[in-house]
This record gives C-alpha cells, structure tokens and sequence, in this order.
C-alpha cells in the first residue's frame, strides 16, 4: 500500500513500528510522489491553522494531490467528523474514508464540562469581580446545585456519552437526541434530533456534541425562540460544528432574556470575524475551536490509523464512522 503522508506523520509512523510489523507492504509517500497514492493519513499537523472556510496553503495542496490521486481508495482523518468537502468529495468518486471518532472524546467532554461549570458554578462573577476588585459574596439561590439541573445532550457519538458520564457523576438530570432516537444504555428518555425544539424548552442545560448533517445543520433557530422560557432561561454548549446553531437566532433569544450563558467553541465561519456581535455579549465565553486539543492527540490518532490498517487488512470494506 502506497500511503501519502505527512512529514511528522511519516516519522511517528515509524516510530511506532509501522515499517517493522511483520509482513509490512506500506510504502510511505512525500508530496513528491503523491499522485501514486493508495491511501492517505490526513493528521492535525495537515489541517494546521485552516479552517473550513479558509484553507492554508500547505493543507489546499494536500487535499488537491488527494483529489488527482488516481488510484487513492482509502483515506483516514484525525478529525471526528466526516462533512468537510474534501472527505464528501471523495466518497462521492468512492474512496473510502474513515476517521478518529473517539481517540479525542474525553478531551473534547472535559473541555464542554469546563464551559458548564464556568457558568453554572459562577466562576464567571468570580472572574468579574476580580477584575474590578471587587468583593461580593454570593447568596445560595444565585447558584442552583447541579443535582438539580436537567441537561439535553445532543449527540449520542463518544464526545456525548463520555460528557453524559460526567454530568451524570455531578449529578445532573439527562435526556439525549441522537439520529434514529435508539434507546440509551443509561435509561434516559431518548429521541430523534427533529424532537429538539420541543424537548429543549425543559432544559437548563443544552450540549451540542453532533455532527453536522441535514439532520442537525441550524438545530437552534429562529421558529426555537418560541418553545423557550424566560422564567427558566437556557444555557447553551456547543463543541460540534458551528452550523448547528443559527448565531444570530442565539443572540436574540438571549437579548430577550431567554438564553443566559453560552460557551461555544465552534463557529460556522472561523476564525470569528473581530466585528462579530457575539465577542460582545459579557454572558458568552468563546474559545478559537480547541476543545479537542491536547497533548497526547496524535499518538491516539496514529494507534487509531494503525488499528484501522490492521482491521482493512483483515477486512477491506470495514470502516469506522462517527456515531450519532
């Protein structure tokens, strides 16, 4: 197999034994040699600062020899996510692809778990306060207790069940919507995405943990504004895809007193443009999209190639996708 790579991706490759498995037939390519490829190993340092709207040099030359690769059948991403044009592209010419869906889960629940507690614990009047050195102390009934929260995690992929077992250890009362409404392990009540504007209107708490598909693109809308309650205003967590949430719909619920907080971490155009509203709301905090980011990510991303190369060499049409 001739597998198109990185540089760095080509080194922890090696390093990892990959050249020394018995019977080993890969043959690691450069960009030099990419149009011979067979296979390709898209790794963080590929994508580096693009986004999906703006795409750097070095990846829009990685993803065009991906696209004039003639005999390219496989390709597997870092990434959990399989709606990036690049990756519909080549599965519409038939080349399979796969991806890391799970290797970054916990980074990614941690970090949603962060934007709660941040709001939910306060943390952000702490921070205010210090700010303008300040001393207040808080009353009991300007924090509720987090046992009596009622979360809707949306996304039942292993960034939702892995965010579902913390929130459920702290306490908080979860319903879920994932693509066919299976029911959860867990017992919680369970549907499709389509029930989400109904079910959102009992939450305190609603995680965006999906991936983008017709199903879940602008999920939070305009007509959403009106199954929401000012006497009990929603908090909104999105570490999925920008395009699940309309911004502007957000804003305007939360103007009308009906969203208080949001952390969102995604964001259908990125970077975010420096005169966007949403760097002005005092009740949102935004992060540059770096919930999955942490240190051992590519070693979990290169096992997860290895253990996707070692299953296609046993049994060529499996593949790993995302669980919705």
């Amino acid at each position: 197999m001739r597998l198109l790579c990185s540089d760095e991706a080509r080194k922890e490759l090696i390093s990892a034994g990959l050249l020394d498995r018995p019977g080993n037939t890969v043959l690691l390519l450069g960009m030099a040699e990419a149009s011979a490829a067979q296979a390709a190993l898209v790794t963080r340092d590929v994508f580096g600062a693009s986004t999906d709207s703006r795409l750097e040099p070095h990846t829009a030359e990685f993803f065009d020899a991906l696209a004039h690769a003639p005999a390219l059948q496989w390709v597997h991403t870092y990434a959990s996510g399989l709606d990036r044009p690049i990756y519909r592209a080549l599965q519409s010419r038939g080349v399979t692809v796969t991806n890391s869906a799970g290797s970054n889960a916990a980074t990614v629940a941690q970090t949603a778990l962060g934007g709660f507690l941040y709001f939910a614990r306060a943390l952000h009047v702490a921070r205010a306060q210090q700010d303008a050195r300040t001393w207040r102390s808080l009353k009991h009934k300007d924090i509720r207790a987090l046992d009596r929260l009622d979360a809707l995690i949306v996304g039942w992929g292993e960034i939702g069940k892995t965010l579902g077992r913390y929130l459920d250890a702290l306490g908080v009362h979860c319903r879920v919507l994932r693509q066919h409404g299976e029911q959860v392990s867990e017992g919680w009540p369970t549907a499709t995405y389509a029930a989400f504007d109904t079910w959102v209107a009992d939450a305190d708490w609603v995680f965006f943990v999906c991936p983008l598909s017709e199903s879940t693109r602008r999920l939070f809308h305009q007509g959403t504004i009106a199954h929401l309650k000012a006497e009990r205003p929603l908090n909104v967590v999105n570490v999925s895809r920008g395009a699940v949430i309309d911004n502007a719909a957000l804003q305007t619920a939360h103007d009308a007193g009906l969203v208080r907080h949001a952390y969102l971490d995604v964001f259908e155009t990125e970077p975010l443009a420096t005169d966007d509203p949403l760097w002005k709301v005092d009740d949102f905090l935004l992060s540059p999209h770096m919930a999955g980011t942490a240190d051992g990510n590519r070693a979990a991303v290169i096992q997860r190639f290895l253990k996707q190369l070692a299953e296609r060499n046993s049994a060529p049409d499996r593949t790993h996708r995302a669980d919705t």
